[in-house]
């Protein structure tokens, strides 16, 4: 009975791994370099930050972003563009809640997602500006 129940364990995981790889492949993750090179040439991007108000302001955000919490996508529809092809540069703090976030915004039909795999943080440490503040 213990094989069993381990066995229907593993096939759980790995079912999932294989569900997460399909879901990457939906959108793509990239550097800072890549990042920042994004934002600068995409002046028409939709720059969407999924942390929460407190980080925002205390640990900065990019200029021209959006804020709306990774768990709050679906809720937020309002605060995304209403056009599914527009381009959404994606982050969070460290790269984990912004694939949750990309995971979502996939499932209600946007095409062009480009994730900061870094997060902020990484944005930070290559050196590129944040704004402060509210």
């Amino acid at each position: 009975m213990k094989i069993q129940a381990v066995l229907i364990l593993l096939m759980i995981n790995l079912s999932g791994c294989l569900h997460s790889a399909e879901d990457s492949d939906a959108w793509i993750r990239v550097d800072a370099k890549t990042f920042h090179a994004n934002v600068e040439e995409m002046g028409d991007a939709f720059i969407l930050d999924v942390r929460t108000s407190e980080e925002w302001e205390d640990d900065g955000h990019l200029e021209g972003a959006f804020l709306v919490q990774h768990d709050e996508i679906e809720l937020e529809l309002d605060n995304l563009p209403t056009d599914k092809d527009t381009t959404i540069l994606l982050y969070c703090r460290s790269g984990n809640r912004s694939q949750v976030a990309a995971k979502a915004l996939v499932t209600l039909g946007f095409t062009d997602i480009i994730e900061l795999e870094s997060g902020i943080n990484g944005w930070k440490d290559a050196g590129y500006p944040v704004n402060y503040g509210a």
